[in-house]
């Protein structure tokens, strides 16, 4: 039987498309079906629910839990709080409608892996939660410069895995698994622009140098990874068709991440018809 692992990457609120995919192939296949699964940013705290297989609290949190500011606004520093606030996403995963049952953690099948960026090297880095840790691990793999700070680790200071790996199928590849597939929430043609590198430049003299660079060369990363899903066979990838209704990564009207959830789900269920019959 072939090793089999899923990919679920970052995007902001992108990722409510990721959500809308990822809890029908929950549904739909099993919790189980994926040897492991290998996620960053937005898509770690997806995959968390995934692996301990809670699919309704998948949908729940993407459709009622995430908009009108709640998670993600450039107006929350004005009242104490980080523009991506990560804190209020652990505070979702201890709440009762969307607990994440960590308890469970060490008894899955699945391997659970996170990407997270080594801020001094900005090398990628890659660990496996437990129930002690997972918390801290969902935040650095999400805390992207300015918008939250880095999250330290035994000592080391990590920022989000999106910089270094924004979609970690490489290492899936590299790890054994022989059928990867990789939901990613950009539709094919998408154009990751130089805003990254204005980004960065703006902000030069608040952010470390390696930061900046891995803010400046993000779109190379994104080129590359176009280019190894064209042509990598092991790859099954399922993605929007058209741009996704979102306005931009920070968008939180409750009425455009519903459908990018919709759309999540009618390609995913697009999708396994033909998978399911290869």
């Amino acid at each position: 039987m072939k090793k089999r692992a899923l990919i679920i990457g970052g995007g902001g609120m992108r990722g409510a498309y990721d959500g809308g995919a990822a809890t029908t192939f929950c549904r739909e296949l099993g919790s189980d079906y994926f040897d492991a699964i290998y996620a960053c940013s937005a898509g770690a705290y997806t995959a968390a629910y995934f692996a301990l297989n809670q699919p309704d609290a998948i949908e729940n949190r993407w459709r009622n839990y995430l908009h009108g500011g709640k998670f993600t606004s450039l107006l929350k520093p004005f009242y104490g709080r980080y523009i991506s606030d990560l804190e209020y996403l652990t505070y979702l995963m201890q709440n009762r409608e969307t607990i994440l049952s960590i308890e469970n953690l060490s008894q899955i099948q699945t391997l659970l892996q996170y990407a997270i960026t080594d801020r001094e090297s900005g090398k990628p880095v890659y660990v496996q939660p437990t129930q002690e840790n997972i918390f801290n691990l969902l935040t650095a793999s999400s805390a992207m410069p300015l918008g939250h700070p880095p999250v330290a680790i035994n000592g080391v200071r990590y920022i989000d895995g999106v910089l270094s790996d924004p979609l970690p199928f490489a290492k899936a590849l590299a790890d054994g698994y022989e059928e990867v597939v990789v939901i990613f929430n950009k539709p094919k043609g998408f154009f990751v622009g130089d805003r990254y590198d204005t980004f960065s430049r703006m902000f030069a003299l608040c952010l470390p140098r390696m930061t900046a660079y891995l803010l400046k060369t993000l779109k190379t990363r994104f080129q590359d990874i176009e280019r190894e899903l064209a042509k990598e066979k092991r790859l099954k990838v399922i993605r929007p068709k058209v741009q996704l209704p979102l306005k931009s990564i920070l968008d939180s009207n409750k009425a455009r991440l519903n459908a990018c959830v919709d759309m999540g789900i009618a390609d995913a269920k697009e999708f396994l018809k033909t998978y399911r019959s290869t």
